[in-house]
């Protein structure tokens, strides 16, 4: 008998790696269907912002662009003013293509990959 519980342990601690492993290659939904926003919601030269998710979605002269709003000073969430993005921590100003246009912030924002199709904006973060 005492055998027996040996091999099935043997077999399960050979398993639990494998699904780990499994579980870290296999892609996940989230990033797999992004996070969509109709196009019509993000407003022509503005921006909108999915706060909780800490996503700014621009539309400049109709061009979509998307960047984390988390700011690179101290990570506040910013605010969007017109199509630029500001820090209510600290006054950093970020452009919409996400360059620092004034400090305290050194580093840009994080562009994130998007794709439009049909009247969505998916979003993958």
């Amino acid at each position: 008998m005492k055998k027996g519980r040996r091999a099935l342990l043997s077999v399960l601690l050979w398993l639990a790696p494998a699904f780990m492993l499994l579980r870290y290659l296999s892609p996940s939904k989230k990033a797999a269907g992004g996070i969509e926003v109709p196009v019509e919601n993000v407003p022509s030269n503005g921006a909108y912002l999915i706060r909780d998710k800490k996503i700014g979605i621009i539309n400049r002269n109709g061009e979509i662009k998307a960047v984390s709003i988390s700011c690179t000073h101290l990570g506040c969430t910013l605010n969007a003013e017109g199509d630029l993005f500001v820090c209510p921590c600290h006054g950093s100003v970020f452009s919409p293509d996400g360059k620092v246009l004034k400090g305290p912030a050194a580093a840009d924002l994080k562009i994130l990959r998007h794709e439009t199709e049909g009247n969505l904006i998916r979003v993958y973060v």
